[in-house]
């Protein structure tokens, strides 16, 4: 399901490339970090695809959000899926599962210290 680049603009340009389905949290059912890159351009960056515990498809309860980040995170994050044995699988106990689904004291997902507080972008598909 290609994308609109964030960078060039271009429609159908930006594909997800590696993805890791994380475990839930006490808000979320499903989180996909996801690694991003546009064949019409240079740009490589994260996504984050969220959805809302108890929601259904056609509701606004998702969120699918993109990242602008350095080389060296995406690089990071990119070697972390290449690792994991199963990244489809949110219940997998492998050490890049572990890492990337840190979770805070109160059960949420923390994320990524790199994507924190960077630019964000929605992920629009390219219609």
């Amino acid at each position: 399901m290609p994308f609109r680049c964030p960078q060039c603009k271009t429609r159908d340009s930006l594909d997800i490339t590696a993805a890791i389905e994380l475990p839930p949290d006490r808000q979320t059912e499903e989180i996909a970090l996801q690694v991003i890159c546009c064949s019409a351009c240079t740009f490589r960056g994260l996504a984050v695809y969220e959805e809302a515990r108890g929601s259904v498809i056609e509701s606004e309860s998702w969120k699918h959000i993109g990242y602008w980040v350095s080389p060296d995170a995406v690089d990071s994050i990119l070697r972390a899926i290449q690792a994991c044995p199963e990244p489809r699988n949110a219940r997998c106990a492998c050490a890049s599962h572990g890492a990337l689904g840190k979770k805070d004291i109160k059960g949420i997902w923390s994320g990524l210290m790199e994507i924190r507080g960077g630019h964000t972008f929605l992920m629009r598909l390219a219609v």
